[in-house]
């Protein structure tokens, strides 16, 4: 193997080893992308059942999603021994990510100062609700108390066609996925951090707040006078159901006109830049006019052909299926039962990695088992 070669194997986070003491979501897909990226990860679970995520079977899809290229093993750490067993594992460790509540680390002495003392490098990521300070520090959370305590279920709730209709369900852990990628970038920042300086960091990361980074026009309008109208874009009806179309930039604006044919609008002074915002339901009227006769597909074609963003909306399962040309990276695995386990590939990719950071291949994973160092590994390792 040339050097060459052997730089494109090599992912960008191997050597870095990560202690993780967190379960469901925002936790694990965290330390999962660092897995993807090459950490060596260790998680650590309660030895009543693993991680919520596991499921009655012990190996539930969830599960191996949020934690594939992981090594697990079960811990009480209610228990001396236990808590003794992650101290030695962290004296070797570059990253510690907990998403406990604020406060339970600390009384079992894995608390950032408690670690730090014979671990000065090491990098401690914190997840919680609320942050480790403030008023709700002790209030629990999970993604759906968040998307209602930030502001963002509010301002959906207000730009709907009943701004009074009551919220709706949140079957998207909308909340989760962006605070792991928030850890996950911040772990990033500090261990460039640490490279310069040598020492490491504490890193508190609030579900809360990292929500209320969606809804920058919300925040800012809240604290004006005068706040500007925060509206939404509006579903497209069309013969089969519907498309999303965002006619954002006059050069959108101009492709629109050409896909409806009605190069007239250009001179209509509602569609104006200054304007088009306030009276986009009449613009969204007019092309459903123009759509009453045509399928989502059409309509994507012959907007997407004239340089207007659109498209239709897809059922998780129309990924697998709608045109597989699209780009849809996802990594297939063989997870010990019939057929194979699709898993998405990560959204990003490096242009010098031969593939994309992820796991190649996966590995059966077994039911949890308590005290049995076990892995969990899903990278071809």
């Amino acid at each position: 193997m040339s050097d060459t070669d052997r730089v494109r194997r090599q992912k960008p986070l191997e050597g870095i080893k990560v202690i993780e003491c967190s379960a469901v979501y925002a936790g694990p897909i965290c330390t999962r992308m660092l897995a993807d990226c090459g950490a060596d990860v260790i998680k650590i679970e309660t030895p009543k059942g693993g991680d919520q995520t596991r499921g009655p079977t012990g190996d539930s899809r969830v599960f191996a999603h949020f934690n594939a290229g992981k090594r697990s093993i079960a811990v009480n750490l209610a228990n001396a021994d236990g808590r003794d067993l992650v101290m030695r594992l962290t004296e070797q460790a570059d990253v510690f990510v907990e998403n406990y509540r604020p406060g339970v680390m600390r009384k079992y002495g894995l608390d950032y100062e408690h670690l730090k003392a014979d671990r000065p490098g090491l990098i401690y990521c914190s997840i919680s609700g609320f942050g480790q300070t403030g008023p709700y520090a002790q209030h629990g959370a999970y993604a759906p108390i968040a998307h209602a305590s930030s502001g963002y279920d509010v301002a959906h709730m207000r730009a709907q066609a009943d701004p009074d209709a009551p919220p709706q369900r949140a079957p998207v852990m909308i909340a989760d996925m962006l605070t792991g990628a928030y850890a996950f970038g911040a772990i990033q920042t500090a261990l460039l951090g640490r490279a310069q300086s040598g020492v490491g960091d504490y890193i508190d990361v609030s579900m809360q707040e990292s929500m209320m980074m969606l809804i920058p026009g919300q925040i800012q309008g809240a604290q004006t006078e005068d706040p500007p109208r925060a509206g939404g874009f509006r579903p497209v009806r069309v013969r089969d159901g519907y498309v999303m179309a965002c006619i954002v930039s006059d050069r959108n604006f101009e492709g629109l006109c050409r896909g409806l044919e009605r190069m007239d609008l250009l001179e209509d002074e509602r569609f104006e830049r200054s304007a088009r915002f306030l009276n986009m339901d009449v613009l969204v009227d007019i092309m459903e006019d123009w759509a009453k006769d045509l399928t989502a597909d059409e309509v994507e074609a012959r907007l997407n052909a004239t340089g207007v963003p659109v498209s239709r909306y897809n059922a998780a399962d129309d990924l697998f299926t709608h045109r597989p040309g699209c780009r849809t990276r996802l990594v297939s695995a063989d997870d010990g039962r019939p057929g194979r386990l699709p898993h998405p590939a990560d959204a990003v990719s490096y242009e010098k990695q031969r593939q994309p950071c992820g796991f190649e291949r996966a590995g059966t994973w077994r039911a949890h088992r308590p005290h049995h160092h076990r892995r969990a590994r899903h990278d071809g390792g």
